[in-house]
């Protein structure tokens, strides 16, 4: 007997790979999913084999080939086929799905959908702000203004990004705007697998993590030339481990070019993209985010709940993670020196790990899954 599903909720996201927004709207869908709705998923540029079967597959969602969305071919023959006739099929398959609920994960998609919302029968699509609002003054871009002329739901993952768009925008549109924070769940370790033999540490005393895509906000530099002052100083058998893969094509080799020259290839080792975040978390005696800006990272959020010393560089995003009393301070961003210093002070158990394992629990219940879908529900009146 077929289950008669009351709501359809459409997950739009470019590409179907393990990531911070990838993870927050899977965490979400499950969520909706639990209160009976339908979830689709709709990608526009990249989907990985592994993340369809093991994370959208096995949980029933349904996916859709959106690679309409971002088809360049019709330039050639017209502008106003290339702006016009993705929305077209956009607002013709939101209708064939009976869409209820839009929820989009990156900007451009914000901006894609939200232009056609009055179209779509859809009861709300939401306009989501992921990332540090950088810009001084109003975007002109024509989907991105028909979107904020359609009154859409704005739901920023973060107060510093909220203020932000309402201090840049909130002159020129009527703005309903909310934040609503990451929520993670974090799941249990299988206690019957070596994870540090798994990610192959096994004899290393001093492991390192860095959980982080190669994009170009994201200050990898100063964690090689940090890492290489702790090395010179301390001569210890250490290993940084960095999971992550290319947000950027070419920059997988530029960093590999940068460890080698460094002189750090035998302490450094690339991962790639790891489903096992708390697995490496739970083995590492500390993790790094160096960075120019942030939304709300998600990898600083597993941090805390994992209860492990946390370097990171004092940003926006991150401050709103960890809070103002954190008992690790925070590195300016290029400071390589800081954070070499600390991870000497780490290494030397300077720092009392007790006091931040309390800490860090305790400012992780902000950031409960529970949290994330109950407010969500409440925007979308679900």
């Amino acid at each position: 007997m077929f289950r008669k599903h009351k709501i359809r909720v459409l997950f739009a996201i470019s590409n179907l790979t393990y990531g911070g927004i990838q993870t927050q709207a899977i965490t979400l869908a499950k969520g909706l999913q639990n209160k009976g709705a339908k979830v689709y998923f709709i990608w526009a540029t990249k989907a990985e084999k592994e993340f369809i079967d093991k994370e959208l597959l096995e949980n029933d969602f349904q996916i859709i080939d959106g690679r309409f969305i971002e088809d360049k071919s019709l330039q050639k023959y017209s502008w106003r086929l290339h702006r016009y006739l993705p929305l077209i099929r956009a607002v013709l398959l939101l209708r064939f799905y009976r869409i209820n609920y839009v929820l989009p994960y990156q900007n451009d998609l914000s901006y894609f959908f939200g232009s056609i919302h009055k179209y779509s029968g859809a009861k709300k699509t939401i306009f989501h702000i992921r990332n540090t609002v950088i810009e001084t003054k109003p975007k002109q871009k024509w989907q991105l203004k028909q979107a904020l002329l359609n009154k859409p739901v704005i739901i920023a993952n973060s107060n510093h990004a909220r203020l932000k768009f309402k201090q840049i925008y909130g002159e020129f549109y009527d703005l309903d705007i909310h934040t609503i924070h990451n929520g993670i769940e974090v799941r249990s370790i299988d206690e019957n697998i070596n994870w540090k033999e798994y990610f192959g540490v096994g004899s290393v005393e001093f492991v390192v993590s860095v959980i982080a895509n190669f994009f170009k906000e994201k200050d990898f530099i100063t964690v090689f030339k940090a890492w290489k002052s702790f090395i010179d100083k301390t001569n210890s058998n250490a290993m940084l481990l960095i999971a992550g893969d290319e947000g950027i094509k070419g920059m997988s080799s530029y960093y590999l070019n940068q460890v080698e020259e460094l002189g750090l290839k035998d302490s450094v080792r690339f991962l790639g993209r790891t489903p096992y975040n708390i697995e490496l978390l739970s083995i590492t005696s500390c993790n790094i985010l160096s960075t120019h800006n942030e939304g709300l990272p998600n990898s600083v959020i597993e941090t805390l709940a994992i209860g492990v010393p946390f370097l990171g560089t004092d940003v926006a995003g991150i401050k709103e993670v960890v809070g103002d009393a954190y008992p690790i301070p925070l590195f300016q961003i290029g400071d390589y020196k800081g954070l070499a210093e600390n991870l000497i002070k780490i290494f030397n158990k300077e720092y009392n790990l007790q006091q931040i394992r309390d800490y860090s629990l305790k400012r992780y219940e902000h950031f409960k899954v529970e949290k994330l879908i109950d407010n969500y529900c409440r925007i979308l009146e679900i």
